[in-house]
């Protein structure tokens, strides 16, 4: 049974919070209560039957990724509505075009819960930033959502980069002055919300692998590492994102 108590159920909904980092928010909690309570959401009920079955058919939930995520996206884009970053105009279009991808599940035996977590994309590609975490209990009742997911379509630009990753190093070094000629870097694309400008970029994501802590002499101090974003389309450096390193 999904719900031990399902004719006493109170769906508590929190409904597209704007966040400083570009981020809509969506909270749904589950609590006993009268039978009456409502919820304006009918991607709840589609989303409990989803899991129902699964327990029902003896499913794992990490079989469960992709029915989870179609539903989820059915509830998101219903419910979390756009506001145009450039106009604060609020509209009633729901957010387009995302996809969602399972990244874990995370089981809590003290409390007999799981925690499944998925990030969103757009175009294929990652909001950066972005979070859907599903919480359901032994026999899949779904006890909670919360999430934070992002409306890119704002960008109106494309998807593909103009900058390409073996520029990187150079586009870089011009605007930091930092050497990274014989640096380890990985880059990831991203959809990235510029909080300085109030709007989102495609950028990559640079981390700088140069140097492994571990390798350090225990008489020298962890150097100063930074991760760079760097807008995709123009090379101009968006951000320096510090990384806490310590030495084990």
């Amino acid at each position: 049974m999904i719900l031990a108590h399902s004719h006493l159920l109170l769906r508590y909904l929190t409904l597209g919070f704007m966040n400083r980092n570009g981020m809509k928010t969506f909270t749904f909690h589950t609590h006993i209560e009268d039978k009456n309570s409502t919820s304006n959401s009918s991607g709840i009920n589609e989303l409990t039957k989803v899991l129902k079955r699964a327990d029902r058919e003896g499913k794992k939930l990490i079989e469960m990724f992709k029915e989870l995520a179609d539903s989820l996206m059915s509830l998101l884009g219903s419910v979390i509505k756009v506001k145009s970053i450039r106009g604060f105009v609020t509209t009633s279009q729901p957010i387009r075009e995302f996809q969602l991808e399972g990244v874990g599940i995370k089981t809590w035996k003290e409390t007999k819960t799981h925690t499944i977590k998925f990030r969103q994309k757009y175009q294929n590609i990652p909001v950066y930033g972005s979070i859907v975490t599903v919480e359901v209990g032994d026999n899949y009742d779904l006890i909670a959502i919360n999430s934070a997911i992002g409306d890119p379509i704002d960008i109106g630009i494309d998807a593909d980069p103009k900058f390409k990753p073996d520029q990187l190093k150079d586009v870089i070094q011009k605007q930091t002055k930092h050497d990274l000629g014989s640096s380890d870097i990985k880059e990831t694309l991203y959809y990235y919300f510029d909080t300085n400008q109030k709007r989102w970029r495609l950028v990559y994501l640079v981390e700088n692998n140069s140097q492994k802590i571990d390798s350090l002499p225990k008489s020298e101090s962890a150097p100063k590492i930074v991760d760079y974003i760097i807008d995709a389309h123009t090379g101009e450096l968006v951000s320096e994102l510090p990384r806490i390193k310590t030495i084990r």
